[in-house]
């Protein structure tokens, strides 16, 4: 301690011996007793006047220079404010969005000397407000490794799944199996916020396939300008679905038949209607994006046994009724379409109209039996009429006279002239008449003949 206190004291002695001899000692003494001119004083004061100003005016001129991207936005004076802006900007985006997002721009903010800067709070803000662009955190679905659509999170991307499922799904029938032939996953990415899609909407996409790739580009570009760093179109994927399908299917009644010598050959009669049965059949249906593509039976159950219908059929031979020269069968009557003409080749009868038109009467062209005499599409009422080695069949009758099993004699009424079947409201009111040969068949497999031959 004593050392100490005395190098303080040579110290001192040394600073006071430099002072002595320095030239600011020599200004003091100068200085000592003498009276300055008062321009000095003015002099002085200016100088420090103007010391004072240039500091003050320095100070002004400093401002805060707001860049982006390399980009001057303008000049503010507090750079506070500008990140207060930002801030306040970024939270109303994640309040928006509905996540959390970060500006991608960087923002500068640099301190410079600006002799004619202004303070322009509001332009830079409004220009940060249209140019600042935000990014998200989100997970990218993939489908077999190929970026499809951005998700918030992965478990929007397992409810996006499951809507899909559920849209090919039915409830109606119970469900086995369901599965994606393709491979579906979820990384980790960095996109524009207004690119996340909810759930709904990429279910809808991937369901849709890619023609809804081109309408999410426009959704998830910015000013309509396509983006090189978004997927371009969602390829299709297929849910395949395995569902247990019941249904009710009918069981055909057998035919069984009867043969008797009281009917002639082309004679026959019901003796039973017979009624089809019912059963319940399970099968497995395979289903890929709501189209079936294939289908196993599983089981069935009979709900009802069928009842065999009955039918006796005669066996007699039948005597040649008709003399093969026919009457014409509509007294007055004209033809209008003829026997496979060129416009109608088709056509294996004639057809004959009449001025009186509607309830026209229609007369047996020769002998015969009635064999058939009812109504079916497309010949409306009609009656089928043997003559022993020939039939003649009179259609789209307004109604028939005779019925099945009569025997009628050459020109005697069997129907009134209409326009049942197809013809009604198309060719008018006329008969179309045909003529048979007969063989062992039913007379609708007989070869066909032109009927002008017979008159």
């Amino acid at each position: 301690m004593r050392f100490l206190k005395a190098g303080k004291a040579a110290l001192l002695k040394k600073l006071q011996r430099a002072y002595r001899y320095s030239e600011l000692r020599k200004l003091q003494q100068w200085l000592k007793g003498k009276t300055l001119h008062w321009a000095m004083y003015l002099a002085l004061a200016l100088l420090l006047l103007s010391a004072v100003l240039g500091t003050d005016h320095y100070r002004s001129s400093i401002f805060y220079v707001v860049g982006l991207e390399g980009r001057e936005l303008g000049t503010v004076r507090d750079g506070a404010s500008v990140e207060h802006f930002i801030d306040d900007l970024t939270a109303k985006c994640c309040s928006f969005y509905g996540m959390t997002v970060e500006p991608e721009q960087t923002v500068t903010l640099n301190r410079e000397y600006r002799s004619r800067g202004e303070d322009d709070v509001a332009a830079v803000s409004e220009a940060l407000r249209q140019q600042l662009r935000f990014t998200a955190e989100a997970v990218m679905l993939t489908i077999d490794q190929v970026p499809v659509i951005p998700l918030a999170s992965k478990e929007k991307v397992d409810e996006a799944i499951a809507l899909l499922g559920d849209f090919y799904i039915s409830r109606c029938n119970k469900l086995l199996r369901v599965s994606l032939l393709e491979e579906i996953t979820a990384t980790p990415c960095t996109v524009p916020p207004e690119a996340v899609c909810t759930p709904e909407a990429a279910a809808a996409l991937l369901r849709d396939g890619p023609e809804a790739g081109e309408e999410r580009m426009l959704l998830a570009s910015r000013e309509g300008e396509r983006r090189s760093d978004l997927p371009a179109a969602p390829p299709l994927v297929h849910v395949q679905t395995v569902e247990e399908v019941t249904i009710t299917e009918k069981i055909p009644c057998g035919v069984s038949y009867r043969y008797t010598e009281a009917l002639w050959c082309y004679q026959s009669r019901v003796l039973e209607p017979g009624k089809a049965g019912k059963k319940e059949v399970a099968y497995e249906v395979t289903r890929e994006n709501g189209r079936e593509i294939g289908r196993r039976r599983v089981g069935e159950r009979v709900l009802e046994k069928p009842v065999t219908r009955i039918i006796e059929q005669g066996t007699a031979s039948a005597p040649a009724l008709g003399s093969g020269r026919f009457l014409w069968p509509v007294r007055g009557g004209r033809i209008s379409s003829g026997y496979r003409s060129a416009a109608r080749p088709n056509h294996v009868g004639i057809d004959i109209d009449h001025p009186a038109g509607m309830g026209t009467p229609i007369l047996a062209a020769d002998d015969g039996v009635v064999v058939e005499a009812g109504s079916r599409y497309p010949r409306g009422n009609y009656i089928v009429i043997y003559h022993g080695s020939y039939y003649t069949l009179y259609a789209h009758n307004q109604v028939n006279r005779v019925s099945a099993g009569d025997t009628v004699k050459r020109g005697e009424l069997v129907a009134l002239m209409g326009n049942t079947g197809r013809t009604r409201g198309l060719t008018g009111v006329h008969l179309h008449f045909e003529v048979r040969l007969a063989n062992q068949g039913s007379w609708s497999s007989c070869p066909t003949a032109n009927p002008l031959s017979f008159f």
